[in-house]
């Protein structure tokens, strides 16, 4: 043992001083790591740079678990150091019993929203208020590593009341702690979700009401129009006696008068004076959120603010009208209020006055209090006014990396991701290849015989879809033929024996007792959830097992992120197949969503118009490899391009692309600007293309055969200037400080203080352009686009087919759970798609050694969406020690 230690020059292990280094690096790493396989890579680490001998595994690992248990105490410690003699009492009532002497225990701490009935919103508001009286006693910062607070409040989600009195008092308490913070911050984000809502639905409710008032007023409309027909040709006669108006006018002339006000009111589709009355059954509640939801200003413009507070102030006067004036007896008094921020469409309701430069003195009370709450449902979408403590609605900019950080690494950025850097630089360099754009595509436009322009009007026909070889038909009927016939349930076996993917779902706290049988309630678990079967029903499906044992898994140990992991891994192992790259290059994902049903009763639930149901949408990026890498559960009704560049930057697989194609929602000009910073390529579907409009680079250039195209050009010192700002939040997103859908969610109005919407819109119409220019030009290129999205429908349909049980309607109201339900679904459907990959090479090398030319032509026109030979119903028998087949990556491809 010497002569080889000093062969290798390594030091020996010495239980006692390199046992006490060891547990130094161990506790540091815990610091920011939680998973103890991370804290022994680190520890590995150190030992194998310092070169000392290895110790046992077990040593280690006993060495690395007490580090981190000794962590995690100093944490617990720390938090609960933060309580003074009344946060003290408060977490006391919570742990008191399970429901709280008042109504709000442990078990209610984890509410979430119900759909939004006033009944329902009273309650939330009551637990709102309830919940900021806990955090009042909280420090702004808790000083957990991220790492450590999303450990601390997925094992706090996964206790019951039981469960978390065992734990040690000084970890109890700051689970609870924890978990008021999480659950402050998504109730704000929830409450201010509420109050958009309400203002949406009055919204949508006024329109309505406008369109019946219409329909339903015609004939009033059209007597009006002959009373002012009669009018004015007896004005043009020019009569000697008013008497002559009589004949027309009669003894009606009041009544009339009033109709006319009373049309004009509704003049040019003006739906607001239909939200007074609607606005007065939500009054009460609308004040109670927003006051609590203590507002703040991420500008310097603080007129909306003022304008609160100036109505918070009157909203128990009984009046009309509301004096603005610093002082109302004094002639020279000025307003104490800037209304200039009232938009035209609210200024003669809320004013009584038709033009802006009139003198205002005074403001119609209920409309000014609509306007304003109005306004600040827009400025909370936009981020001109965040809510602090929040999490989707705090201050963004708060998450994005200093300057510092910023000047610091901005060149090797723009290195990675393919830009130029430099303000000046990159304009210059982005105009000329715009210009070289503009230039090819006019050369390249009378080649494409489907391509025309009638009447300044882009028009593409479609071509004729390619035919279908004759072999592939016949090397279909062999590959059903050939298709084990297999349940779903022992199809996961089988993917599960190959992967090991059970062990990603360990305790989640050290404390926890291990269970005989993980493989088993994984198994049990994917297959419950991922089908929609439920607990219940696949206890009686599956023989041997009890419900207890099918939702325990997901109860106890699964959460989002790691559903995620599980993913990724199926994902990697699917790469490894050579018949995928007949299909794609994997450089590439479609994105698009799917309306998955829910039960009315929660707030994600909302009623979609094209199906005519209330559900959210599942929004899957799709490789074009045929697997879905990402998945996102999101509400009906928001722009689902928000989220198209999410799933590119946090796929964890090894498949990396760099190109999305997307729907026609993927259009958005300031999606192609931050997806060209972040050194994405966006190629959406194109429909309407008629209806887009092509920026020219220079006012000056002429084209021979698409000059029609062009509209205005490319204001370039909007993007050289705020080059800095939008290069920063670039940056931000790549390093995970802040996710794009974040960002983007900001872009969503032309908002007046908002110059960085303008920059990103700039630079989105210059990548835009480019790229139409080559979507007109290149046929091709449309029918890869096409292609890709394809295979996003395909995928949710296949996924849709695996989802049968219950209707497919989603049963959980709470929206973590039906996050990872479609994230369960994800899984099965990868699982299913990887088992097809596998059984398919097997066939396919069984058919070329038994003599059959298969080459890659025929291979490319089969998917893994084969679902002929699975059993998705019946009574399965679980057979957990059933050898299987190793995987079968190898395939010949001529």
């Amino acid at each position: 043992m010497k002569l080889i230690r000093g062969y290798l020059n390594i030091r020996p292990y010495d239980s006692a001083k390199t046992g006490e280094l060891v547990a130094d690096w161990a506790r540091s790493a815990a610091r920011t790591k939680e998973a103890l396989a991370d804290i022994i890579n680190v520890t590995l680490e150190h030992l194998v740079k310092e070169q000392y001998e290895l110790p046992g595994f077990s040593t280690l690992e006993r060495l690395c678990r007490s580090a981190r248990a000794e962590v995690n105490n100093t944490y617990y410690d720390q938090l609960c150091g933060y309580l003074n003699a009344e946060g003290k009492q408060l977490v006391a009532q919570v742990l008191r019993s399970s429901s709280g002497p008042s109504g709000f225990g442990w078990s209610t701490l984890k509410n979430e929203p119900k759909r939004p009935t006033p009944r329902n919103i009273h309650a939330y508001i009551t637990y709102l208020e309830w919940l900021t009286s806990l955090q009042e006693s909280l420090p702004t910062d808790l000083g957990l590593p991220p790492v450590k607070h999303r450990q601390f409040i997925n094992e706090a989600k996964a206790l019951d009341y039981a469960e978390l009195m065992k734990l040690k008092a000084n970890k109890r308490v700051a689970l609870v702690i924890v978990l008021i913070r999480h659950q402050y911050a998504q109730t704000l984000d929830r409450a201010a979700e509420i109050v958009i809502k309400i203002l949406q639905k009055m919204d949508r409710t006024a329109e309505k009401q406008l369109e019946q008032y219409l329909a339903h007023h015609q004939k009033q409309t059209d007597r009006l129009i002959a009373v002012l027909s009669g009018t004015v040709k007896v004005y043009m006669d020019r009569p000697a006696s008013i008497a002559a108006f009589d004949p027309i006018l009669g003894k009606d002339g009041k009544e009339i008068l009033h109709m006319c006000e009373q049309y004009m009111a509704y003049a040019g589709n003006n739906y607001l004076p239909f939200m007074v009355p609607l606005f007065k059954k939500q009054r009460a509640t609308l004040f109670r959120t927003i006051e609590i939801l203590n507002l703040a200003s991420a500008t310097e413009d603080k007129d909306l603010l003022k304008a609160f507070q100036f109505i918070l102030k009157h909203r128990n006067r009984r009046t009309e009208y509301l004096c603005i004036l610093s002082d109302p007896d004094s002639p020279s008094s000025k307003n104490i209020l800037n209304i200039r921020w009232i938009r035209d469409k609210w200024w003669k309701l809320v004013t009584g006055k038709s033009t802006r430069t009139a003198t205002v003195t005074h403001v119609n009370k209920l409309c000014f209090e609509l306007c304003v709450f109005d306004r600040i449902a827009e400025e909370l979408s936009t981020g001109d006014l965040f809510i602090p403590y929040s999490e989707t609605f705090d201050d963004y900019r708060e998450q994005m990396i200093t300057w510092e950080e910023y000047e610091a690494g901005l060149e090797a950025y723009c290195e990675e991701v393919g830009l130029v850097a430099g303000d000046a630089a990159f304009t210059a360099a982005l105009r000329t290849a715009m210009e070289d754009s503009c230039l090819k595509a006019d050369q390249r436009f009378p080649e494409d015989e489907l391509v025309r322009i009638e009447k300044g009007k882009l028009v593409i026909g479609k071509p004729k879809p390619d035919e279908v070889p004759p072999e592939i038909e016949a090397l279909s009927n062999l590959l059903r033929e050939r298709l084990e016939k297999i349940n779903l349930l022992d199809m996961i076996i089988n993917v599960e024996k190959w992967l090991d993917l059970n062990r990603l779902f360990a305790p989640l706290s050290g404390n926890e007792s291990r269970v005989d049988d993980p493989l088993l309630r994984f198994v049990l678990a994917v297959f419950c959830y991922g089908t929609n079967i439920g607990p219940t029903e696949t206890a009686r499906s599956v023989k041997g097992i009890t419900r207890k044992q099918v939702a325990w898994l997901n109860l106890k140990r699964t959460t989002e992120e790691r559903l995620d992991k599980a993913i990724a891994k199926v994902n990697n192992a699917y790469k490894k197949y050579h018949l995928i790259n007949c299909w794609g290059s994997g450089n590439s994902v479609s994105a698009d969503g799917k309306l998955w049903d829910l039960y009315e009763d929660n707030l994600l639930s909302e009623y979609h118009l094209r199906y005519g149901s209330y559900g959210g949408i599942a929004y899957y990026h799709v490789s074009d490899t045929y697997i879905a890498l990402f998945s996102r559960f999101i509400p009906c009704g928001v722009y689902e391009a928000i989220y198209i560049l999410d799933g590119l930057l946090n796929d964890e697989s090894d498949f990396n692309p760099d190109t999305v194609h997307g729907d026609t929602q993927a259009q958005s000009t300031p999606v192609f600007g931050l997806a060209y910073l972040l050194g994405i390529k966006l190629m959406p579907r194109i429909r309407n293309i008629k209806d887009l409009v092509f920026y020219k680079p220079d006012r000056k250039m002429v084209l021979l055969h698409i000059q029609s195209l062009f509209s205005d050009p490319i204001r370039w010192d909007l993007i050289q200037t705020h080059y800095p700002d939008m290069m920063r939040t670039a940056m931000s997103v790549k390093a995970g400080k802040i996710t794009a859908s974040t960002i983007l969610r900001r872009f969503g109005t032309k908002n007046r203080k908002n110059k960085l919407y303008f920059a990103f819109r700039e630079l989105g119409r210059v990548v835009r352009t480019m790229f139409l220019l080559e979507y007109v030009t290149d046929l091709d290129l449309r029918k890869t686009i096409q292609a890709a999205t394809c295979k996003s429908e395909e995928f949710n349909e296949f996924a849709r087919w695996l989802f049968f049980a219950n209707g497919g309607k989603i049963s959980a109201n709470l929206k973590h759970e039906q996050s990872k339900i479609i994230k369960y679904n994800h899984l099965l459907a990868n699982f299913a798609i990887l088992y097809n990959v596998n059984a398919m090479t097997e066939i396919f090398n069984q058919l070329k050694q038994e003599g059959h030319d298969i080459k890659r032509e025929h291979m490319t026109g089969f998917s893994p969406y084969r679902t002929d030979h699975y059993g998705r119903l019946g009574s399965f028998e679980l057979n957990l020690s059933k050898k299987v087949k190793e995987m079968a990556f190898d395939l010949e491809i001529e």
